[in-house]
């Protein structure tokens, strides 16, 4: 059935719409049956024709403009059939498959005036033909995942981080004919940022005094979400070059309270386009590159070679020659925060190692081989989660982007992977089964890194890359390199996701998959248009089958937390050391609190065996604990580009059963060592049993 839930459709096996006046109503309903988004205030009753549709339906980012090509509907998970609703099986009412629809909706088979009904069919895994460029396949979903359409964004999705501490996303997006979101208070106005609500599938429009777009973005240690850089003036909104902004959880506050805050009084020291924030481990954020304008690639008349930290220091900005030695290939740039509190610095095909506490360079690596791997060629980055059996070795893994700078550049099939600490440090090369550039590369609670979205021709920008790679590919960091399971693709989606498309790991364990803006003319509909239908990839973990962990915290990590009052001047919030916004709200909220370097408790049910404490306790050495702990942070995403992302697993030290079946355990479990290998803030904590995660709590590291 097609269910409507208010605010989003999903397909099962079968979906059927009636509608009347032949093609208007027809294209309303394969609108309907392709996206997510509900037509409301769209009033087509009395239309004979499709051109009210077009008109009112032209700006949903629906896929009805290249239905022409037979060759798209072939490509779709179900196929589509028609029926005369006036006549019953054998009196001409036999469903007919559709094979071309026309951009003026003219279909094939033609159809008269009359009442009709659409259905949706499912294809068997013989007759789908979603196709990567060197893939297809289909699969159960317990091994290969499945996908679901959850939503609609209400702006198009090319900035995104959690909200802590909420089961919430906020979505940024730039200042243009481009969103679906309207202001409250004056519905003829636009909201260029919505706050999204997971579990309902809902958004709530916010308020932006600054240009957000191709901004970067980072957490305060209070979870208050940072917002910074962006773009020039537009419409009633200034330009964002050099601005910050203030977003928090807000549970308590009016919708006036929980909003964006830009300050006139805190703002950047260089303005920045394209730059990249890293949380270091003291809890401010280090912020770096960028150009001083817009432009497809970097070159040093607009470049911005300085790097600079929030809060500031008293020095910045500074200037950075690593900057200017990774012209023009280095917007973007890739920044990881290793476990001795230093950085991972990369750009171009450069990478050095920087000194957060000198702050200069203490050792330059070798050159990745390949082309390069920043904007507008724009591979991934990603740090490997961090593991106490290794002694948190860190690792880099770096993958994909174009092969060169033009509208016929291939997607890189390969990989680089470095042990930045090492006494010896090297790139080792792995081939990937797809090419692909522009992925996102996210980690997941079982530590394994989900490699998607992006294409396998042309470039990063506007209307420069062709041939969406649909399949996702699982990377398991663990496995030998060159064995099969290292890497495994998919099973697919169907809906491109090509610049300016973000991914994210939620706290129920799936992926929630948006954005999509390929056009500079957001109107146009081009050959893939703005993307608005929000989807979540359920990993083979959601259907194992052994039931999934049981992890509760509040019993033993919760505490109240008073926020600080909206009132407050910026000197007197940064002497509490707390963020100067005011979108906190006032009052008392719960948080999940762990120290560092000090044992916790955490109350846990396993359902895959009987397990001892020497089965539980973290190994020393070796392979990972087949029981675990992790605490995983999204980061902020934008670009291809996920800053702090950071997945570090913690040391079980003891364990206690259940005394009874319904009784819990009890896991004892150490505190991250410092800040360096994990940064303060808030996490996703998870259990994970034999590869199956729980569903994550937030809790906050102090």
């Amino acid at each position: 059935m097609l269910h409507n839930s208010d605010s989003h459709y999903s397909l099962d096996r079968h979906a059927i719409l009636s509608f009347g006046k032949a093609r208007a109503r027809f294209l309303l309903g394969l609108i309907l049956v392709l996206t997510p988004d509900p037509l409301a205030g769209v009033d087509l009753t009395g239309s004979h024709t499709s051109a009210p549709c077009i008109s009112n339906c032209r700006s949903f980012g629906s896929l009805v403009h290249v239905a022409e090509a037979a060759s798209f509907l072939d490509s779709l998970p179900f196929s589509l059939f028609i029926r005369n609703a006036d006549r019953g099986k054998g009196q001409g009412g036999v469903a007919t498959k559709v094979k071309k629809i026309s951009s003026d909706g003219d279909l094939e088979p033609s159809l008269k005036d009359g009442i009709y009904s659409l259905a949706a069919k499912k294809k068997t895994a013989s007759k789908a033909s979603i196709k990567d460029p060197a893939v297809s396949i289909q699969g159960t979903s317990q091994s290969l995942g499945q996908w679901d359409l959850v939503g609609v964004s209400g702006v198009s999705a090319m900035h995104a981080t959690l909200i802590p501490n909420t089961n919430k996303i906020v979505f940024l997006e730039k200042v243009e004919k481009n969103s679906h979101a309207h202001l409250k208070e004056d519905p003829s106005k636009f909201s260029w940022s919505v706050e999204y609500d997971i579990e309902a599938a809902t958004f709530r429009s916010l308020h932006t005094q600054s240009n957000m777009f191709c901004s970067a973005g980072g957490y305060r240690p209070d979870g208050t979400i940072v917002s910074l850089g962006g773009a020039e003036a537009q419409s009633d909104v200034v330009e964002g070059w050099n601005s910050l902004r203030f977003l928090s959880a807000c549970t308590n506050g009016t919708e006036s309270q929980c909003d964006w805050d830009t300050r006139k009084d805190l703002t950047l020291k260089d303005g920045r386009w394209y730059p990249t924030v890293e949380a270091l481990a003291d809890g401010r954020l280090f912020i770096f590159g960028g150009a001083a304008r817009g432009a497809s690639m970097n070159s040093a008349e607009i470049a911005v070679p300085t790097w600079e930290l929030y809060p500031p220091l008293l020095s910045n900005p500074t200037r950075f020659p690593f900057l200017e030695e990774t012209l023009p290939y280095n917007l973007y740039p890739m920044a990881h925060l290793l476990p001795d509190g230093n950085l991972f610095l990369f750009a171009n095909k450069k990478a050095i190692l920087f000194s957060t506490k000198t702050w200069s360079v203490l050792k330059n690596y070798p050159e990745l081989p390949g082309p390069p791997r920043n904007y507008p060629l724009s591979g991934g980055s990603v740090l490997l989660p961090l593991r106490p059996e290794t002694g948190y070795e860190p690792e880099i893994l770096i993958c994909g982007g174009a092969t060169d700078f033009s509208s016929q550049a291939k997607g890189q099939d390969h990989c680089g992977r470095i042990k930045p600490l090492a006494k010896n440090p090297e790139w080792v090369m792995e081939p990937m089964p797809l090419g692909r550039m522009m992925p996102d590369m996210t980690l997941l609670q079982d530590g394994t890194v989900l490699i998607l979205n992006g294409a396998n021709r042309g470039t990063a920008g506007y209307g420069r890359a062709k041939d969406p790679v649909l399949s996702p590919v699982r990377y398991q960091p663990w496995d030998e390199a060159g064995s099969s399971s290292r890497f495994a693709v998919q099973n697919p989606s169907y809906i491109p996701r090509l610049y300016h498309s973000i991914a994210m790991q939620v706290l129920d364990g799936r992926i929630m998959v948006a954005g999509s803006n390929p056009n500079a003319n957001t109107l146009d509909w081009g050959e893939f248009s703005v993307e608005y239908r929000v989807e979540m990839f359920s990993p083979g973990y959601m259907f194992s089958s052994t039931p999934r962990p049981l992890l509760k915290a509040e019993a033993t990590l919760s505490r109240a937390s008073v926020q600080p009052n909206a009132a407050m001047s910026v000197s007197q919030l940064q002497a509490a050391n707390q963020s100067p916004e005011r979108g906190q709200g006032d009052g008392t909220t719960f948080e999940n609190v762990i120290s560092y370097d000090t044992v916790f408790e955490i109350e846990v049910q396993f359902y895959g065996g009987a397990w001892t404490e020497s089965q539980v306790i973290t190994p020393k050495g070796g392979s990972n604990g087949r029981i675990q702990v992790n605490l995983l942070n999204g980061g902020f995403v934008t670009h291809s580009t996920h800053m702090s992302q950071r997945l570090v697993g913690l040391e079980i030290v003891g364990y206690v059963a259940g005394q009874s079946d319904q009784a819990l355990n009890r896991l004892k479990v150490k505190g991250p060592r410092d800040g360096a290998l994990t940064p303060p803030g808030w996490y996703q904590m998870s259990v994970v049993e034999n590869g199956v995660p729980s569903e994550g709590v937030w809790v906050r590291v102090l």
